[in-house]
């Protein structure tokens, strides 16, 4: 048991310092071309290894009694599982929302607003202390998907175009990406910088990081998208 958790850490380990690496090389190609489309299904592939592994050494921290551990590993493997499967599939429906992307896209909005949920929960029984801050907030992120699972994926992409929601859901799932690095990766490094209140850092850092690259492309992109219209 203790060789395959070794074996599979070091798999997610592996595969996870190789996505984050991967993460930044199909953003600098051309949109479309072979090595662009060849890189960024290696990344994909590597993301989709980091997930399934995050949600087996999950399930292994609950069965030692770990449950911090397991939440933030399972609820990190679901965040990134959602825009990683977004991201691909908004490919496939370039010409239209399928009923089968719209169950789906709603069955993960639904499980990340469960997890937020007993996160948010979990929170309040430690009573937001240590750990329990970041299940508080982490648990509100969750929570924040509800919004989008009763509401219809084709009204919200009414103003926005596949290829930025394509963009949108490979970003994301970098954040999630290097949040996971910056928590557990760098753990012993930031632990003995940032103690207190200050640990937060590493895990909403990434994200605010994310969220302006993703408002620069998608401004870019529109920007780009006006001026070749402006030119017929």
């Amino acid at each position: 048991m203790e060789a395959l958790t070794k074996a599979l850490l070091a798999i997610h380990v592996f595969c996870g310092f190789s996505s984050i690496i991967l993460f930044w090389i199909p953003i600098f190609l051309k949109k479309g071309s072979k090595n662009h489309i060849l890189i960024g299904k290696i990344y994909v592939l590597l993301m989709w290894v980091v997930v399934i592994s995050a949600g087996l050494l999950s399930i292994k921290n609950i069965i030692l009694g770990e449950f911090v551990m397991a939440a933030f590993l399972g609820f990190l493997a679901i965040i990134t599982a959602n825009p990683l499967w977004y991201g691909i599939a908004i490919l496939k429906n370039k010409k239209g929302l399928s009923d089968s992307y719209r169950k789906k896209h709603m069955a993960f909005n639904a499980l990340i607003t469960l997890a937020g949920i007993l996160l948010f929960a979990y929170g309040i029984y430690l009573k937001g202390e240590g750990a329990g801050i970041l299940m508080l907030i982490f648990g509100i992120l969750g929570m924040s998907s509800g919004r989008d699972v009763l509401t219809s994926y084709h009204k919200k992409n009414k103003n926005t175009s596949w290829i930025e929601e394509h963009i949108s859901g490979m970003l994301v799932s970098g954040i999630a990406g290097y949040t996971a690095f910056a928590v557990f990766g760098g753990s012993n490094f930031f632990r003995e910088y940032l103690t207190g209140y200050w640990s937060i850092i590493p895990w909403v850092a990434p994200t605010i990081i994310g969220i302006t690259i993703i408002r620069y492309y998608k401004n870019a992109y529109l920007k780009k998208k006006s001026v070749t219209t402006n030119k017929f």
